[in-house]
């Protein structure tokens, strides 16, 4: 850039004409021609003589400061257009680019699938590097910590909840925790996909919970006290003497609640007589022993 004839004399802005004169003389014994033979001083004492005769007219001078004003006016607006113009070269040339999602599966029971849970999840996802931000290249190298990709892998758990009733196979999304986005784009999202474990125990209907409760043929005729599953953990229940398979008990309380009137429904508890699936010899023989019982028993009846 071209210097101001202020410059060339170095003088300031307001220097009155006394202040010019002078340092005019200085200058002109340093670079005078007939002082100082050289090249550059002979074209340094050109441009001071020609500042000098400009800023001692007061016109010229007026007009010279004038045309200063409008030329710097132009080049700030310049500037800024250039400034405008340079984030948006930026952006097309290394466009927001939006992080990718990330995809994980959790398995949970029916009883949660339910009553809604919470689980805490490792994802393995990318984030923009600490030290270079992206920028991947740095006076012609490689940024060393990611090697030029502009991203680090990190680990880290996360906390899902997982709303009540949910279906299996559903997703859920969580909005910004995948992987890390690119020149300012957003970061992608953590899909889960929730696989519900079958278990046929547990049915519901109309808020009421339905259990299934196998119990041994000697608790079916002699009764007796049994732990029974229920959505808020265990219950006991009394078993009857000489209950039959498929006969029913009733919870009070057991099942779901109602969210209109906040009161909890029932379970309702069938069991089921289970045969064993071996015996030992000693069973055998009071299983033999019985049976005869129940045939003298039948016989005495019949007579």
């Amino acid at each position: 850039m071209l210097k101001s004839y202020y410059e060339i004399l170095n003088i300031k802005e307001d220097a009155t004409k006394d202040e010019i004169k002078l340092q005019f003389k200085k200058l002109a014994k340093m670079y005078h021609p007939d002082v100082n033979t050289s090249l550059e001083a002979e074209n340094i004492f050109k441009e001071i003589n020609r500042a000098a005769t400009i800023l001692l007219d007061d016109d010229k001078r007026r007009q010279y400061d004038s045309l200063r004003v409008k030329k710097y006016q132009n080049i700030k607006k310049e500037a800024y257009k250039n400034k405008d113009k340079k984030p948006k070269e930026d952006y097309f040339s290394n466009p927001p680019k939006k992080g990718k999602d990330i995809f994980v599966e959790v398995t949970i029971d029916e009883k949660e699938a339910i009553l809604g849970t919470n689980r805490t999840i490792n994802i393995v996802h990318s984030e923009l590097c600490p030290k270079c931000k992206g920028v991947i290249f740095a006076n012609g190298s490689k940024c060393p910590v990611c090697n030029g990709s502009g991203e680090i892998i990190q680990k880290r758990k996360i906390t899902v909840k997982i709303p009540a009733f949910v279906k299996n196979k559903s997703k859920l999304r969580i909005k910004n925790e995948g992987n890390s986005g690119l020149n300012g784009g957003q970061n992608g999202n953590l899909y889960v996909e929730i696989n519900i474990k079958e278990n046929s125990k547990f049915q519901i209907k109309d808020g009421i919970v339905y259990f299934n409760l196998s119990i041994s043929p000697y608790t079916a005729v002699l009764g007796g006290d049994v732990k029974v599953s229920t959505l808020y953990g265990f219950e006991t229940i009394k078993i009857p003497p000489l209950t039959k398979s498929s006969q029913s008990f009733k919870l009070v309380e057991a099942g779901l609640v109602d969210k209109k009137t906040g009161k909890k429904g029932d379970e309702i508890v069938t069991v089921t007589i289970q045969i064993p699936s071996s015996i030992t010899d000693e069973e055998y023989r009071l299983y033999e022993k019985l049976k005869e019982i129940n045939l003298n028993k039948k016989n005495a009846k019949a007579i």
